[in-house]
């Protein structure tokens, strides 16, 4: 089968949709089938592409979006080359990973040609586009988002969602296509210690020797207002009188880090942190490896990949109950799930570092979770969506 991935959002733009693109175009690939990438040009994009050695990777031009510097939006005067590629290639399957440009360009495409149309809702955006363009009144905001995303996803066959919620989310919005629920599951491989874990954290030690003997909460992901990073700085701050030697790990880049680091230093635990920048994926799993707790206190994830993926190595969670985490986590398996108070954050967090046989519950309990939310499943799952679509134009009921 010929299968086209389509999206606005790739590396080096760091986010869940880069990860789930990639996550699925490699499973494709290992079941025999073609699979193709269209997505927008980057600078410096040619050094990863090279890499990654992406032979089915076709990026068009592309400019700034003016109120996100981090992505890009492929210019409409591109469409010409687009279509030239999707003729090229002569799809079975499109696969959006977007509502805006690249996806509006595919999806014209996909119906003149009566090509089957899939496309995934990854995110929220009532819940975030105040964060993205603030001088927008929030109640217009909303009511905009929700006829957008109406718009978008009625244009598909089928609307696939990472998790029930945001399923319930979109009939509310009134999207008409069929909804299936299909996790982005994650490759438990790829998180697998190449050394034992001792030799793992000795490299860490070497690079960061503030480390030694510490107390270690980690956070990955993008580094924006939404992912709620203030508070964990307020965790960090009530946890510090009972545990001195604690540090957080703060991993990933992102327009707020200017403000983070100046919130830690007004609360006076600028000390205690430590920023990583950016970390090459392949290197995500000695940090995961390393720290005592993974901490999240994002309210607007549609999956909440990284809590996964702290799971698959053994580490526990503590995240507040929102959104997608809500459902990955399915209650207190691999960690605590708790509502927005600090009190309970702290607390549930203070338990995995000083109780060791509560610690050691939780971590295998992780492990066993995880078994659910393999992205081998998942690709089992969706192509199974793709087959129903192309023999029969429809999913089954």
């Amino acid at each position: 089968m010929n299968i086209v991935h389509v999206t606005d959002q790739y590396w080096p733009s760091i986010s869940g949709v880069s990860v789930t693109v990639d996550a699925y175009i490699k499973e494709f690939t290992k079941m025999g089938h073609n699979v193709f990438l269209l997505a927008p040009e980057y600078p410096n994009a040619s050094e990863i592409d090279n890499k990654r050695n992406s032979s089915h990777l076709f990026r068009f031009k592309s400019y700034k979006v003016f109120f996100n510097v981090e992505n890009r939006l492929v210019y409409r005067t591109q469409k010409s080359n687009i279509y030239k590629v999707l003729r090229s290639i002569n799809p079975d399957i499109i696969h959006l990973h977007t509502e805006f440009a690249m996806g509006k360009m595919a999806s014209y495409y996909a119906k003149k040609f009566h090509i089957p149309l899939v496309i995934t809702a990854h995110t929220n955006w009532e819940e975030l586009i105040t964060y993205y363009i603030p001088f927008m009144p929030s109640g217009f905001a909303r009511i905009y988002c929700r006829w957008y995303m109406r718009k978008s996803y009625n244009k598909a066959d089928v609307v696939v969602v990472p998790t029930s919620l945001m399923g319930v989310l979109l009939k509310l919005y009134f999207v008409k296509p069929p909804i299936r629920v299909i996790p982005t599951g994650i490759d438990i491989t790829e998180f697998s210690l190449t050394c034992s874990k001792e030799e793992s954290n000795s490299q860490l030690f070497e690079s960061y020797p503030q480390l030694r003997g510490k107390k270690i909460l980690f956070f990955a992901g993008r580094i924006g207002t939404e992912k709620n990073i203030t508070f964990l700085i307020d965790v960090l701050k009530e946890l510090l009188p009972k545990n001195p030697n604690t540090i957080l790990i703060i991993c990933g880049d992102g327009p707020a880090i200017p403000e983070i680091k100046n919130y830690a230093k007004e609360c006076g635990v600028f000390e205690n942190l430590l920023f990583t920048g950016f970390i090459e994926r392949h290197k995500l799993k000695t940090y995961y490896s390393i720290a005592d707790v993974f901490v999240i206190a994002s309210k607007v994830e549609s999956q909440g990949m990284v809590a996964l993926e702290s799971m698959a190595c053994g580490t526990p969670v503590v995240a507040i109950g929102e959104m997608g985490t809500r459902e990955v986590m399915g209650g207190d398996y691999g960690g605590f799930m708790v509502d927005k108070e600090l009190e309970e954050f702290t607390e549930k967090v203070d338990l995995l570092l000083n109780n060791k046989s509560v610690h050691s519950l939780k971590s295998d309990e992780a492990l066993q979770h995880l078994s659910k939310w393999t992205i081998q499943s998942s690709a089992e799952k969706m192509f199974k969506l793709y087959t129903n679509l192309q023999k029969t134009g429809k999913v089954k009921m």
